[in-house]
Parts: C-alpha cells; structure tokens; sequence
C-alpha cells in the first residue's frame, strides 16, 4: 500500500508514522468511536482531483456523533476544509479514499467517559475496493443489528464487529460476501454496503428504516437512477426475492457498484453483470470524476482556488 506523506491529527499535519492512539484509549477499550469513509476522484484530462459529496458524509459525521452523545470539535464547514487541506498537502493525485475517525481520546477512560473528541483524518490511494467484477454472497446466519440496540445508521466502529463476523463466515464457507437479515427475516445490506436489486424493471432497495446505513452513495444512485427514467422503490426486501432478482449490486463509498453474480449459489439474472448495473455504474463513475456537469453540487474540486481553513 502506498502511504501518504501526512495524516491530520486534530487539525495538525502529522507524519504518517507518528499519527497514533493511546490503547488505554476510551475509543480503543470501549469502541468510542464514530467515522466516515469518503472518496475523491482524479479527472487526468481536466487535472483535478474531485471530493464528492463531502459535505453530506459530514453532516452524517456531525449527527453520529450527536446520537453517540459525543461533542463535534467541528462543523461541516470546518471538517471538509481540513479535509481538503489535508489532500492538497499530500499532493496525491489520483482516486483516494478518505476515512475521517472522531473518538473519545481520554487514556484509561471509563466506560461512559465521552471527552475529550479527538479527529484524525486519512487519504490513501485506492483505486477499486473489489478485485472482482462481480460477487459470490451468501444470506449469512448472522443478524443485523437494529435501531433499538446498536443503530446502524450510526456510523460507528462496533457496529462493524457484526459484519465482521458474516464476512468472515461467507469466506469461510467459500463466498466472496454476504448479505444479513434483520430480527424480522428482511434483507438489510452487506457488511459496509447498501444493497439495490432489479426486478420487474424496477430499482428496489431497503428503506433507512430497515436496519441500514444511511447511506450516501445509494441516496445518489437513486437520483441518477430516476434521471435515467428508472423507478426506485424503497421497501422490504424478503429473502427469497434475491433468488429471482434480475439484477443485484452492493454500493458505497469504497464498494462504489459491484455486481452480485448469484446468491447462496443460485444464480443471479443470467449469472453475469446486468446491463442496468453497468449503466447505472458508468452514470455514476462519470458524475463522480466531473465528466458530466456538476448541477447538484456533490463535487469539491480540492486543487482549484477554494478556501481552506488556516493551520
């Protein structure tokens, strides 16, 4: 992996190899511990380097926190021009994924200690998440957490222990990933991703209620799906409907679009990449680099002539 040169460690430029945590930490005892993973697209022809939708990933930074009863050292405002600093200073150009942590820094903390909030920030070269074009899952045995135990649409740090756990199973058992049921038998998401499935010429996918993350890159494949003059329901998805899906793909900020190619073995559509998957996945990739007008707002241009916050 090619590390970069800084990491920002509230708000100070700091080598890559002195960025650290205390293991006495409340974040590291306890998983005190929200954060957000983002990316940033190099557009070779038009030399510049576009954070997409940083400003949403903060806001749902800002309302993790809040849910977590943990104070925001920053606004949005403030998190996104560090951010920025914090690519222009590594001078990286090339597709990034950024990951933003904000924790409860306190060494030996107690179980309820909830400050001081430290922040640290990462941008590291990464091209595609998967190495595959399409994805083997399985419908794992382990449940998605829920809203009245430990909410997934909090981006926190224990929450990944769940999808952890079916990751590591669906390995296991020979499947590339998985894809969890909530207490109710529903389909929920896969371990870091939201999940779409076509079917009757439709976009379907779990709604926020669900047991889900509220997730950012499938909120904008919904808009750029209806652009393309395709309905997108949000509803309950049950199990057996994945079996006869014409088309499934995962979406996120690393996942981007990644076609699932069959389901507990039973093969999805045709077995191979949709036609509408690959659409919708090339709609996106050309949003997200800036080949197509910005007219939503959702790119930062980082090396253009843009305010950023003073060190």
């Amino acid at each position: 992996m090619i590390v970069p040169k800084y990491l920002l460690m509230n708000g100070e430029l700091t080598p890559y190899d002195d960025a650290r945590v205390h293991v006495l930490s409340t974040a590291f005892k306890y998983g005190a511990s929200v954060f957000e993973g983002l990316r940033a697209y190099w557009n070779e022809t038009q030399g510049e380097l576009y954070g997409f939708r940083l400003r949403e990933h903060f806001q749902r930074l800002v309302e993790s926190l809040r849910i977590c009863r943990m104070a925001s050292p920053l606004d949005v405002d403030g998190y996104t021009a560090d951010l920025v600093r914090l690519m222009r200073a590594n001078d990286l150009r090339e597709d990034l994924h950024m990951r933003v942590s904000a924790y409860v820094d306190e060494d030996d903390g107690g179980l309820a200690s909830f400050e001081p909030v430290s922040v640290a920030m990462a941008a590291l070269p990464m091209r595609r998440y998967f190495g595959k074009t399409g994805l083997h899952v399985q419908v794992s045995s382990w449940t998605r957490i829920s809203d009245n135990s430990m909410p997934p649409r909090v981006k926190a740090m224990p929450n990944y222990h769940n999808s952890r756990l079916a990751l590591l199973q669906a390995r296991a058992d020979g499947y590339d990933d998985a894809i969890l049921l909530s207490g109710a038998g529903k389909v929920t998401e896969g371990p870091g991703y939201c999940l779409f499935m076509l079917r009757g010429g439709k976009w379907v996918t779990p709604p926020v209620t669900s047991g889900i993350l509220e997730s950012i890159t499938r909120d904008s494949l919904m808009v750029l799906a209806a652009e393309a003059g395709l309905e997108v329901q949000e509803r309950e998805i049950d199990r057996t409907e994945l079996y006869v899906a014409d088309e499934l793909f995962f979406c996120g900020s690393a996942a981007e679009v990644t076609p699932i190619l069959s389901v507990d073995r039973i093969p999805v559509g045709s077995g191979e990449v949709g036609q509408r998957t690959q659409a919708l996945h090339a709609a996106f990739l050309a949003t997200v680099r800036g080949e197509t007008p910005d007219t939503k707002g959702w790119l930062t241009p980082v090396f253009a002539s843009v305010p950023v916050a003073a060190t």
